[in-house]
Formats: structure tokens, C-alpha cells, sequence
């Protein structure tokens, strides 16, 4: 086990602490250690008080084989296994020990094989991570050549297919969802680089929104654009009714913060809600308001005593417990909502919202993202 230097300064601290208590007059910690094809042995990575001299093991010290009623052994375990041990020397030459002594060596051991457990862990995780990381790197640079195959295609189709406007605007379509995975490349790539970490970024946050760290002036339109465009090519290709905004408000045309961009990732979300667990012939669609915008279909209504409880992880509703799913969408859903000082839900009293187009009232159901609208565009 290599020792990082943050780790062998809290085991000398620990030691340190314990100081010239009761006669004790050098505390030596052991951990067990073993090369391949060598018999286990147990290596000195710290002491007390601190000498300036090579650290050796057990074996490579002939005092250690006499028995000395001044000195004692007190093992590190984790459950069953032996980590090491702590070597203590002391000027009690009858070998009478104070309990006390005893029992406070006894709870230094526990507390060093605690710090040793945690050591060990930290450095497998590291190692896993560090694993990973050159995987991920493999995988991006494996994916750039395909995806740009994809592009170099596309195009050449778009030259075959000539004045077939509607294939053209398919093919046209594939580019956007290919930039778009192009994106979220680029954002894994970034994983390999040091990151900082929001305080406030919870364990389910996403990391990919959409044009993350881009240059492109964001606005609501621009984000929510390609979720609807294959929104809509969903719903063509299950051959269901689908509605889009045809007018944007002026809050969706101004350029907003790049931490609004989560609100692509919410409605994306909500869609894909719908899409999965309305029937088959459900109409679905979104329509926009004066403070935010409604997801909506008209499949099979979520009941009254579920209402809130979609809401919380895990969970899953009645209508969706036969299909596959994590019950995290919508509680990632209404967690960014409240992130960016908006809020998320299941509606069905319209008196407080401005609605652009009547028909959503008939709607089964309706998931209401109201949004900081006043505060986007500042």
C-alpha cells in the first residue's frame, strides 16, 4: 500500500496526540504487507516519537523477536482482517499495565484502523476512477470517427435526395441530433480535466445540458427547439397527435443565463414521460404561457392520490409500473425547477395561468413548469 503524504500526517497526528501518557515512551505503527510470491509482513509507516531514520519492517528488526514485558502489540481490524498492528513501548519494567493505559491503547488501535480502512478505500476508489477516465477517453475518441462518418453521409445524402424537401428536412433533423451528441462528447471529454463541483449540485444533477460552456446566444427558443423537433418526429413515427407553440412569447426570445439552459433538460424529461408511459393513440404536446409553459397528454389520467407522489425519488405510478423506468425523472424534474426559482406540477385548477390555447383545459394531464420569466432575460 503506497502512503499518500496527507495520510501519513494524520497517522502521526493520531500518534502525536497520544503523546508521553503513563510511561509510554514510543508508539510504532505496522501495516500488514505481502508481495507476490513473499510471505506477509507487516512495514513501519510511522512512529512516535519521530526519529530520522529508514522506516523498517517487523522482520528487520531482531529486538522485536524478544519478548519484553515493557512492550506490547494491539492489533488494527476491520471485521476479520488484520490491517496491522501498533507496537508500544513503555518504562513499566514489571509488565503491570494501568488499565487505563490499556484501555485507551485499545481505542487508539480501533481509531487507527479506522483512518487505515478509509485510506484503503480512498485509494481503490481513486484507482477506479482513474480506471474509468482513461476508459471514457477511449470511448470519445472511438466515437469521434462515427460521428463524423454520420455527418460526412447525411450530407451526401442530401445531395442525392435533390427537391424531396420532406427528406431533406428528416436528414436535416439527423445533423441536428448528431451535433447535438457532438456536444455531449465534448462535455465527457471535459470529465478527464479537473472539475469544480457546484455546492448546491445535487447527486442526480445532470452534467450535459445543451450547449454547455457554448458560445451561441442561449434563449428558450434556441434550446427547446430540437426537443420539440423530435418531439414532433416522435409522434409522427407512433402516428399520435402531436401540438407545438407556433407563437414564441417575447420571455422565450431573449437571451438568458447559461443556467437556465436546465430548463431544456426539464422539458426534455417531461416528454419523454409522456411519450413512454401515455397509450399508444395519446394526443401529447406542449403550449406556452405568459410564466412558463405546460407538457401535456391525454392518455390515461394520473389519479388524485398520486398526484404528489410521482413527485418523490423512486417512486412510480400505477400506470407506469409495467414499463421500464427509475422514477427519477420526475423528481430531477421538479428539484432543476426549483434550482432556478421556478417550480414543477401536476395541474388541474387553471384560474392563475394565462393559456395561449384553450384546448389544453380538456387535457388529462397537464405538468405546469412555471418559470422565473421576469428574471430570465436580467
Amino acid at each position: 500500500m503506497k502512503i499518500s503524504q496527507k495520510f501519513e500526517k494524520l497517522i502521526l497526528k493520531q500518534l502525536e496526540s497520544f503523546g508521553c501518557s503513563m510511561g509510554v515512551t514510543q508508539l510504532v505503527l505496522y501495516l500488514a504487507a505481502a508481495k507476490d510470491g513473499s510471505k506477509a509482513t507487516f512495514e513501519m509507516i510511522g512512529q512516535w516519537p519521530k526519529v530520522d531514520r529508514v522506516l523498517s519492517s517487523i522482520d528487520d528488526d531482531p529486538i522485536l523477536k524478544v519478548s519484553e514485558p515493557s512492550r506490547r502489540w494491539y492489533p488494527l481490524q476491520e471485521n476479520d482482517i488484520l490491517l496491522g498492528v501498533l507496537r508500544v513501548e513503555t518504562n513499566l519494567k514489571d509488565g503491570n499495565w494501568p488499565l487505563i493505559l490499556d484501555a485507551r491503547l485499545k481505542a487508539l488501535s480501533i481509531s487507527l484502523a479506522k483512518c487505515v480502512s478509509t485510506e484503503m478505500e480512498l485509494q481503490t476508489s481513486n484507482e477506479e476512477i482513474k480506471y474509468l477516465k482513461s476508459q471514457v477517453s477511449i470511448v470519445i475518441h472511438q466515437l469521434r470517427n462515427p460521428l463524423a462518418a454520420i455527418r460526412t453521409y447525411a450530407k451526401l445524402l442530401m445531395k442525392r435526395l435533390g427537391s424531396d424537401n420532406d427528406a431533406i428536412e428528416i436528414v436535416e433533423s439527423m445533423m441536428v441530433e448528431q451535433n447535438q451528441i457532438n456536444q455531449y462528447v465534448d462535455s465527457f471529454e471535459k470529465f478527464n480535466s479537473p472539475i469544480k463541483l457546484p455546492l448546491n449540485m445535487g447527486e442526480e444533477r445532470l452534467l450535459l445540458p445543451p450547449y454547455l460552456e457554448s458560445e451561441k446566444i442561449i434563449t428558450v427558443q434556441n434550446l427547446l427547439a430540437p426537443i420539440l423537433e423530435r418531439g414532433k418526429a416522435n409522434a409522427k413515427l407512433e402516428k399520435r397527435d402531436w401540438i407545438q407553440p407556433c407563437n414564441w412569447p417575447d420571455w422565450t426570445l431573449k437571451e438568458i443565463k447559461s443556467k437556465y439552459g436546465v430548463i431544456a433538460e426539464i422539458v426534455a424529461n417531461l416528454l419523454e414521460n409522456a411519450f413512454k408511459y401515455a397509450d399508444n393513440d395519446a394526443e401529447i404536446g406542449i403550449v406556452l404561457t405568459s410564466k412558463g409553459l405546460c407538457i401535456f397528454d391525454n392518455g390515461e389520467k394520473i389519479t388524485n392520490s398520486e398526484k404528489e407522489k410521482i413527485f418523490q425519488k423512486g417512486f412510480r405510478g400505477s400506470s407506469s409500473k409495467e414499463k421500464e423506468g427509475t422514477g427519477v425523472g420526475l423528481f430531477l424534474a421538479r428539484k432543476l425547477a426549483k434550482q432556478i426559482g421556478g417550480d414543477l406540477n401536476l395541474i388541474e385548477n387553471f384560474l392563475d395561468i394565462d393559456f395561449d390555447e384553450i384546448q389544453i383545459l380538456k387535457k388529462n394531464n397537464i405538468f405546469y413548469l412555471e418559470l422565473p420569466t421576469e428574471e430570465l432575460n436580467r
